[in-house]
């Protein structure tokens, strides 16, 4: 039985099937990237207040891109990261306290790019990079929470 004769005689699974596959699809890009490990400890349990911007990207475990799909904010308090709502399933929104976050930054592209890398969770260890002039943004927001000691491996490292 080819596909299309497949598809003809069982429409009805078909119609549950699809709804499955983007379920798994959700859950798996939530273990990868490591949102759901962060979830655990970082869950947002309340409103936001901190200044947000939306269609931001950002790249979890050095490999793993959220593509203009986040809803990134700051305050004195923490970092919040949000997915946006077709995609949230098993990613709910996080507050980070800037407590539990190293924060790197550097240079990228020959110096004219701005780059953080955030090392969130003194247990879980997720990072996820920002970069841009979303950095500055953060930063700004994030006032006097804002970590106040910065490592400048990143900027040697595009030097070298």
């Amino acid at each position: 039985m080819n596909v299309q004769a497949w598809v003809h005689a069982y429409p009805l699974l078909l119609l549950l099937l699809i709804p499955a596959y983007v379920a798994l699809l959700m859950w798996a890009t939530s273990w990868l990237s490591g949102w759901s490990l962060l979830a655990r400890r970082f869950r947002a349990s309340e409103a936001f207040y901190g200044e947000t911007w939306s269609w931001q990207s950002a790249r979890f475990r050095g490999w793993f891109g959220y593509n203009n799909c986040l809803t990134l904010g700051a305050s004195p308090e923490g970092l919040y990261l949000s997915v946006m709502l077709p995609f949230r399933l098993f990613q709910p929104s996080l507050l980070i306290p800037w407590r539990e976050i190293e924060v790197e930054t550097g240079k990228m592209f020959f110096g004219y790019y701005d780059t953080a890398r955030f090392r969130i969770g003194t247990e879980e260890r997720v990072t996820v990079k920002i970069s841009g002039k979303l950095v500055d943004r953060v930063r700004q927001a994030a006032g006097p929470g804002w970590p106040l000691y910065k490592i400048e491996r990143m900027e040697a490292q595009t030097r070298g």
